[in-house]
């Protein structure tokens, strides 16, 4: 089966780990791909690099850093001349920013094309983390109406990476199939914390509001042992890390992907307090190497969290049993460390590997195919 795999990077960011998450998994369940990065197709292209650089400038300042609105000239793809180019049997969209194709191909291509998502966008508008239509759209919703998605042409199938997405998209034809991630060659056995317990948090930017570091100071501060925080991004000019009463907090710069196994022997419980994260990478990344992984409840991640892996908990209310009950969480995982690690590690083996979750999207596509065919 040839699958063209279209994706905004497959370099830079989450997105882009996701991206080559599923390149690989469909590979691995014997697939011919052929992968097209959006962003390393007009990087030498000036004129196209240009106009995207001034679109996400307007959306920036006029808008927020989360919404994707405009479009100028062309878009970097066009499906249709692609389609006869490689003539796939599938066409498979990874988190396309707005801009990459034009939505309106979508109806003269002539195989199955299925959307890969992150978030919400532009099913509920031109907001990445909305997570119902807006009522009242505003001027953002309105530019991506008129020049990019109308809301008529979208693919035969979305996929979601949770059933929480899954659950709020504007859409009935939507199956959830969670993230592949790449297993660690070797086998990592962890110990159990002794003396300072080190937490983890990661961030490409760490005071991104969307990752909720802001939330974490009342739940760390009322824990009786001595912490470490390791926080690993970048820091905006003129921030400075959060102060905490009796926690030492160790600063890391962003890293790439070959330094995966230094960040995640730093620390030995990864704490994700994002109310807008769906499915983050660093949860299922930490759950290969054996980090059991404490989330915000409410969002994509309780897919993903199970007994014995980690735990859920609302990070945005430090109500006095909330902060009680992430002591005791801590201390539940610390005792029976083996267990977690090896829970998350073979959850990760069982139900995330790349050739499992490359079975599911061949499935996926295969059974699409088949109603084409019947058509």
């Amino acid at each position: 089966m040839k699958v063209l795999l279209i994706a905004k990077t497959l370099t830079k960011g989450g997105s882009a780990t996701g991206a080559r998450n599923l390149l690989i998994a469909l590979q691995s369940a014997g697939m011919v791909v052929t992968a097209l990065d959006a962003y390393e197709h007009h990087r030498n292209r000036k004129y196209v690099s240009f106009l995207r650089l001034i679109e996400r400038i307007y959306e920036r300042i006029v808008h927020n850093k989360s919404t994707h609105c405009m479009k100028l000239g062309a878009s970097t793809f066009n499906l249709r001349d692609l389609y006869f180019q490689y003539k796939p049997d599938v066409i498979q969209l990874c988190d396309v920013s707005a801009n990459t194709i034009h939505f309106g191909d979508i109806a003269d291509v002539g195989c199955p094309i299925v959307h890969r998502l992150s978030d919400f966008w532009p099913y509920h508008g031109a907001s990445h983390y909305a997570e119902s239509t807006p009522k009242q759209p505003s001027f953002s919703d309105f530019l991506l109406r008129h020049l990019i998605f109308d809301g008529n042409n979208k693919p035969d199938l979305l996929v979601a990476p949770s059933h929480w997405l899954a659950d709020r998209l504007s859409s009935e034809n939507v199956e959830v199939i969670c993230n592949a991630v790449d297993i660690p060659p070797q086998n990592l056995n962890r110990c159990k914390p002794g003396g300072i317990l080190r937490l983890g948090f990661i961030s490409t930017d760490i005071f991104d509001e969307r990752k909720g570091i802001q939330f974490l100071p009342p739940f760390l501060d009322a824990v009786h042992r001595d912490i470490e925080l390791h926080v690993f991004g970048r820091l905006s000019r003129g921030k400075t890390l959060l102060n905490f009463s009796n926690i030492s907090v160790v600063r890391h710069p962003p890293f790439s992907p070959n330094e995966l196994i230094q960040v995640y022997n730093s620390f030995d419980v990864l704490l994700c307090p994002s109310k807008s994260d769906n499915s983050p990478n660093v949860l299922t990344e930490a759950f290969s190497f054996g980090v059991p992984v404490v989330a915000q409840s409410g969002t994509g991640m309780e897919t993903y969290v199970n007994n014995y892996m980690g735990a859920l908990i609302d990070f945005q209310t430090p109500s006095d049993d909330n902060i009680k009950r992430f002591s005791a969480i801590l201390e539940k995982i610390i005792s029976e460390y083996e267990l977690f690690s090896n829970t998350a590690r073979n959850f990760v083996q069982d139900k995330l590997s790349p050739h499992m979750i490359g079975s599911q999207y061949k499935n996926l596509y295969l059974n699409l195919l088949r109603l084409v065919a019947v058509d």
